[in-house]
């Protein structure tokens, strides 16, 4: 929810950033963009398949954003301990100056993306000499495409959409997500639900990311019901828990697959892909 949030304040501050300065000042330095975040790190072996874990690492990524170049120093694990990928010679290309996809001529295998739009989200790709396909994400992974489909308990009303988002913040140490339903419609009981939120549940780690499941979990609900007296209102209730959930995020694909129940009311199955993924391709 926070990147969400954060959304249209960073874009201003992107634009504040481009048009204030001293006027002396080339323009080249006023296009300059630096993010310094907390990332994800997924490792695995390609040669043994072997999964390596996951850990918590570190991305300093530059972006010249006139000449389309950038430089990264990306931290990372690929289970032999902790390294760090230098490189100087990233090309960029964009299609809205929001968005923009890397490659290296050094590093044949690299690939990744920063969206400003999104408070600085990134993720990178690459395979080390020794066949350890790295995965390096920031700790917020979400879908805004997807397919939903809501079947409710008495099997006689269900409802498909596109408009439910998904998203998964993860927290390495403890290898649990904050995971956040939000903007579903629940047709049986009249209430659209702005964001279901569930605390620490449980990650395991796969070849291609990770699957979040867990039963009996309470939730924070926002919502806005309709009543015919007082009209339309929001309200907070922790009367909605995920009686089930079960996702699968893969990372290496950029695909989602879940399945949970509202409550005892509704079962939600989605799948969807990994944001950005269908603004890049």
């Amino acid at each position: 929810m926070k990147k969400f949030l954060l959304m249209i304040a960073t874009v201003a501050l992107i634009a504040a950033t481009v048009s204030c300065g001293n006027d002396d000042e080339p323009e080249r330095d006023k296009r300059v963009f630096t993010a310094n975040e907390a990332m994800i790190n997924h490792a695995y072996n390609t040669k043994t398949d072997a999964v390596l874990g996951m850990s918590a690492t570190r991305c300093k990524l530059t972006v010249d954003t006139k000449n389309l170049t950038a430089s990264l120093e990306l931290t990372y694990n690929d289970g032999q301990g902790e390294k760090t990928l230098t490189l100087d010679d990233l090309k960029a290309t964009t299609k809205d100056e929001s968005l923009y996809k890397f490659s290296s001529a050094s590093l044949s295998s690299l690939s990744g993306y920063v969206d400003l739009s999104q408070a600085t989200s990134m993720r990178f790709r690459f395979t080390t000499s020794d066949g350890v396909r790295i995965i390096s994400t920031t700790p917020e992974v979400f879908f805004l495409k997807n397919n939903t489909t809501i079947v409710y308990d008495d099997t006689t009303k269900t409802s498909t959409s596109e408009e439910p988002n998904y998203q998964f913040t993860i927290q390495p140490t403890g290898k649990t997500a904050t995971v956040q339903v939000m903007n579903i419609n629940h047709d049986k009981d009249l209430k659209y639900f702005e964001s279901i939120t569930a605390n620490n549940v449980p990650i395991t780690v796969t070849r291609d990311g990770f699957t979040i499941s867990g039963n009996n979990l309470p939730t924070t609900a926002i919502y806005r019901a309709y009543d015919f007296e007082t009209g339309s209102s929001t309200m907070k209730s922790d009367k909605y828990p995920f009686k089930t959930f079960n996702a699968t995020v893969d990372m290496a694909n950029d695909h989602l697959d879940a399945t949970f129940m509202i409550g005892g009311s509704a079962t939600v199955t989605a799948t969807g892909s990994t944001y950005p993924d269908y603004r890049i391709n």
